[in-house]
């Protein structure tokens, strides 16, 4: 027989435990009224041969920019190309001051499954659990990674960021000023950051080359959608990576000695990884084909060369693709390459047939969402076959920054409604 002083204990604990089983399901239920959206993100490679570049017992300090606001954050940090477990001992957020100065109070320490340290094994990556941070439109953030062990950058990137490295060993995630601070041009294992809040948001993605990178039209798109209530739940994040194509893996182009041995996975390999991951993606705008076109035989093997119909071909995967999970998908002409310095070879008859010709399917074809005709938009009207100078960059092939308000100033806006 079951004594009542018994009883009355078990259902106490019973209670007790009812009670924590409402509360955690209203915490629960708060957590799903909020909507999580890609505000920066980037795409990854692996640019350096294992052991060329090492932090050890160190602090990484990366600078970003977000591009749509909310309450809350989370980070993801990849370990896409490394084949050792990643180990951070902490890591924290807090807006960015200059530099690798940060705002003190708004420093934050993130979690992983309520822990403040995590393995990130090979492969694969980590999601912070949210953290309250009032992240306004266009913001810069800091990200700091105390990384206790020995870890290879065989996931980051090139020609792009503004990231520091404490000199000084230990964890100087806390630390208002990175001490013994050095710059970094790149995003070691950062890879993404996401805010939330109650109102419904989405994200767009940029999958694009260095023309990307060098006029940065996505950032400037975000400048336009956060400028107008109809647009300010959209966030825009770009996974750009330089030298980048749309069917082929990119191996160095400056042979086996070279200290930058890929330059990314093309467009078919990472598009689940750098856009259907995206948290709240809802749109991609694709950017791609002259590398594909012009970089076989002056850039890359000849044994790459392709024709139009194979990217046709490529661009009708990534529409399938793109419209099996709910995504708008949106393309970009090529703009002129006539003169161009920085790439020798690529500006041949033979090449600037190809892009005319792919061009022309973009633009008549009906099969995307939405067309982003970046060679009207770029291209001189005296000289069609060349850059207008206001918008470039000084190669005669990458547009400036002019060129990049430009493409997001032609943008239009209705497509993500």
């Amino acid at each position: 027989m079951v004594s009542i002083r018994f009883a009355r204990r078990w259902g106490v604990a019973v209670l007790a435990a009812l009670a924590g089983f409402l509360a955690g399901a209203g915490a629960l239920a708060n957590d799903d009224e909020t909507s999580f959206v890609a505000s920066w993100a980037v795409g990854h490679i692996n640019p350096l041969p294992a052991g060329t570049l090492q932090f050890t017992n160190q602090t990484l300090r990366e600078v970003v920019r977000a591009s749509i606001g909310g309450e809350q954050i989370r980070v993801r940090i990849a370990n896409t190309f490394g084949t050792e477990t990643l180990v951070i001992g902490e890591a924290r957020i807090a807006l960015s001051a200059s530099g690798s100065a940060i705002i003190p109070r708004t420093n934050r320490v993130l979690t992983f499954g309520g822990e403040r340290s995590v393995k990130v094994y090979a492969g694969s990556p980590v999601l912070s659990d949210p953290v309250r941070l009032d992240v306004r439109p266009m913001a810069e953030l800091a990200v700091s990674l105390y990384l206790p062990g020995t870890a290879d950058a065989s996931t980051s990137t090139l020609f792009q960021g503004a990231s520091y490295v404490s000199a000084l060993p230990g964890n100087h995630a806390a630390a208002t000023d990175l001490p013994s601070a050095s710059s970094l041009v790149a995003w070691p294992f950062l890879s993404g950051i996401s805010v939330g809040s109650e109102k419904k948001g989405a994200s767009i993605v940029a999958l694009a080359d260095s023309a990307t990178l060098t006029s940065e039209w996505p950032r400037f798109l975000g400048e336009r959608l956060q400028a107008r209530r109809s647009t300010d739940h959209l966030g825009v994040v770009s996974v750009a990576l330089a030298g980048n194509r749309m069917l082929h893996n990119s191996a160095s182009p400056l042979g086996p000695s070279s200290p930058n041995p890929q330059w990314g996975q093309s467009l078919l390999t990472r598009f689940d990884r750098d856009v259907l991951a995206q948290a709240g993606v809802r749109h991609v705008i694709v950017f791609i084909g002259l590398n594909d076109i012009a970089g076989p035989g002056a850039f890359f093997p000849i044994s790459e060369a392709v024709a139009v119909d194979d990217l046709v071909a490529g661009y009708r995967q990534l529409i399938a693709r793109a419209h099996e999970k709910g995504l708008t998908i949106h393309a970009c002409t090529l703009p002129p390459l006539e003169g161009n310095t920085s790439l020798p070879g690529y500006d041949t008859p033979a090449n600037e047939a190809m892009r005319k010709e792919l061009n022309h399917w973009i633009r008549t074809s009906g099969e995307f969402d939405g067309v982003v005709d970046v060679d009207l938009v770029l291209r001189d009207p005296r000289h069609p076959t060349r850059l207008l100078p206001a918008y470039d960059s000084g190669d005669h092939l990458h547009p400036n920054a002019a060129g990049g308000r430009a493409i997001a100033n032609a943008i239009d806006l209705k497509a993500f409604r």
